[in-house]
């Protein structure tokens, strides 16, 4: 999508911070590039940029930033940029055809309105406003300069900052269709050169309705003042927490002190100079223990710590995270632990080796013994991370083992130990004790967790052998089942003497059957089942195209695509339900099939006429369905079978002996787990 900016304008206030509004920085980037990154993290692609004020030198700027961050950025010289936001704004007419972002250059925001705003649905003449309905969350100073709004639902109603009753402020970030363009030259020609007149214009015609920014933040940035509280605002919200070290020591000190010094001391900090400055203080702090000041090193320990999270709030806040950075981050913070755990090591060995302390004898082996089994197991913690990804495609998320988590935990208690020191150095040891049983601890779960995840080779096998994937239509493609339960419960209850909780109980039980062949088996014989049956199929084919398919429906049957794997739909639904449906949603292409309920052609002669057309062995076919009654179809037949646990639960699978997978996500990610797992691991027996 691409994305107008306004940056043409001065503002008076600001001139003390530099010649040019968009060029002033704002925690180490200028607000122009902060607007374009943020933008840029939300999904747009395309930004056009009108300069006017002291373009000569905004627009160079732009270039360079164009080239140094891959972004594609246009430049629109406005000469009238005296006059009012909609002149600026009509300089794009001729370059964009299309809905578009549009912001301005001094305005400060959470990407997350981007990402809910781009993704509004607007008519080819219509255009969104991001609002705040929290008014009461601007300071009285501010409420002259921003745009009130009128809203009624999420229709405006009226806009402006002079409007008396109003309910939400303007943030200043619209989703616009081309149809701006045409309300701007209306106003124009009617005198009204303001962004104001050409909305107004387009609000009588009921053409512009809002969408509300909830808890996202947002800040015009006009004075100094201004300036000073978006500064605090983007270094607040670049938190990210992790443990109860990190939550409520490293963070908060990083925050409030180390992260605004160093960019006081220096605004082009990078997030990998900090991470070299951490390195540093950590190789000092092992220094500092091996020449015997324990507590001075333990200091230095905590703050390299704090300087780690550091590293992290820059890239966040510089829009800077990469894959080399991170790479870059957990190289150094290996060597840092070692020359800690190194330093720690010395100094035990030499404050209380062959020393006899609480009646033991503290013998140097023991010493050394502890000292290598914590530095292998910190090692380990970290190699268990990265092999688990290269090797399984599994990244552990337990608590207590998670990846990439636990390391400021680590060295808070090395930071305890050398604080103890200062009563006696046996705490160096015992810390150095702690961490390995810690770290050794977690590496043994691992192994474990891993072990357990990877045993079953035959689920493997099987996903490496299937030719044909066929997926069950409702609950499975389409997310249709809540409809479809709500309805078939209300028909049950209002024509059999049953209850409601009886009647859910029943028809999911039965789900995976055509309904009438569910209103019999739950109900023989009765004589009310052929009306309902027909009343549920007619609401059906009326209501059913109304919901979605499932999000990653789209992708999974792409990628088995990809893979020459052939997908079909058997199912107890209609087969001109699910042709329609399959039409409607732009998926017929994507299925090599389309089966569904015909006279005579339930599910089980669907899946007979699939491995007799397609001559294929029944361990060469999987169905994917959501049911139980579908692994019994499954089994039946002798093909593979996996669940997708929405309307059944895990343990529902397993009670039948199916395996199942919580989306067709994880689907997609078994087929490729099974697809290098074979290469790469032997399996654990």
């Amino acid at each position: 999508m691409k994305c107008l900016i306004i940056a043409d304008r001065p503002e008076n206030r600001l001139s003390t911070l530099g010649n040019s509004k968009p060029l002033i920085p704002v925690v180490g980037l200028s607000i122009i590039e902060r607007v374009i990154l943020t933008a840029k993290e939300a999904g747009l692609t395309d930004f056009y940029v009108v300069t006017g004020y002291n373009g000569e030198e905004v627009r160079p700027f732009l270039g360079r930033f164009s080239l140094s961050r891959s972004i594609n950025i246009t430049c629109i010289p406005n000469e009238e940029w005296e006059k009012g936001y909609a002149t600026s704004i009509l300089k794009a007419k001729d370059l964009i055809d299309e809905n578009f972002i549009l912001l301005r250059e001094n305005h400060i925001f959470d990407e997350l309105i981007l990402v809910k705003l781009k993704n509004e649905k607007i008519n080819d003449d219509g255009m969104v406003l991001a609002i705040d309905r929290n008014i009461k969350k601007k300071e009285l100073e501010e409420v002259n300069n921003v745009n009130k709004v009128f809203v009624e639902e999420s229709r405006i109603l009226k806009i402006g900052k002079n409007i008396k009753e109003y309910n939400a402020h303007d943030t200043g970030i619209s989703l616009c269709s081309p149809a701006i363009f045409s309300a701007i030259e209306e106003s124009l020609s009617q005198g009204n050169d303001s962004l104001s007149g050409a909305v107004d214009i387009m609000v009588e015609k009921e053409k512009v309705k809002a969408i509300d920014i909830e808890n996202a933040y947002w800040i015009e940035m006009n004075t100094k003042k201004d300036c000073r509280k978006a500064s605090k605002l983007l270094i607040r919200n670049s938190v990210k927490h992790a443990g109860p070290i990190t939550r409520y020591i490293n963070a908060p000190f990083a925050t409030r002190i180390f992260t605004p010094l160093l960019l006081k001391i220096y605004k082009g900090f990078t997030p990998n100079q900090v991470s070299v400055l951490s390195f540093m203080v950590s190789l000092v702090s092992g220094l500092f223990f091996i020449l015997g000041y324990a507590v001075i090193g333990a200091l230095l320990i905590q703050l390299s710590s704090i300087l780690d999270y550091s590293d992290g709030q820059f890239a966040r806040l510089k829009h800077m995270a990469s894959r080399f950075g991170h790479f870059t981050d957990i190289t150094l913070d290996r060597y840092a632990d070692g020359f800690i755990l190194l330093g720690m090591f010395y100094y035990s060995l030499s404050e209380i080796g062959s020393r006899e302390i609480v009646g033991i004898n503290w013998h140097p082996l023991i010493i050394i013994t502890i000292s290598i089994i914590a530095i292998v197991g910190n090692l380990m913690v970290s190699y268990t991370s990265a092999t688990s990804v290269v090797n399984f495609g599994y990244v552990y998320k337990r608590r207590g083992i998670a990846a990439g988590r636990g390391r400021d935990i680590r060295l808070f208690l090395l930071f305890i130990g050398g604080i103890m020191s200062y009563f006696h150095p046996i705490f160096v040891l015992l810390a150095l004790f702690v961490i390995a049983i810690q770290t050794n601890i977690i590496v043994i779960c691992r192994v474990i967790l891993s072990r357990n995840y990877f045993i079953n080779k035959s689920t493997f096998r099987m996903i490496n052998g299937i030719k044909v994937v066929i997926f069950d239509f409702d609950g499975t493609i389409a997310d249709t089942m809540p409809f479809l339960t709500e309805l078939a419960v209300k028909l049950i209850t209002e024509n059999y003497n049953v209850s409601r909780e009886e009647a859910e109980r029943k028809y999911l039980e039965t789900t995976g059957m055509d309904f009438a062949s569910q209103l019999e088996t739950i109900f023989p014989n009765h004589s009310n089942n052929q009306e309902v049956a027909a009343i549920f199929e007619k609401k059906k084919f009326e209501s059913v195209f109304e919901h979605s398919l499932f999000p990653d429906a789209i992708l999974t049957l792409k990628y088995l695509k990809g893979k020459q794997i052939k997908t079909l739909i058997c199912s107890s639904t209609k087969r001109e339900i699910i042709t329609k449906y399959s039409q409607l949603n732009k998926i017929d292409a994507l299925f090599d099939n389309l089966f569904g309920y015909e006279p005579n052609f339930k599910k089980g002669d669907q899946i007979d006429f699939t491995l007799q057309h397609y001559q294929l062995p029944p361990d060469k076919v999987l169905f994917v369905g959501d049911s139980l009654k579908d692994y019994d179809f499954a089994k039946d037949k002798k093909i593979n079978f996996i669940g997708i646990s929405k309307m059944f639960g895990k343990e529902d699978f397993q009670n039948k002996g199916a395996l199942s997978v919580r989306s067709l996500t994880d689907l997609v990610k078994l087929f490729n787990t099974s697809e290098n797992y074979p290469k790469h691991i032997e399996y654990v027996r």
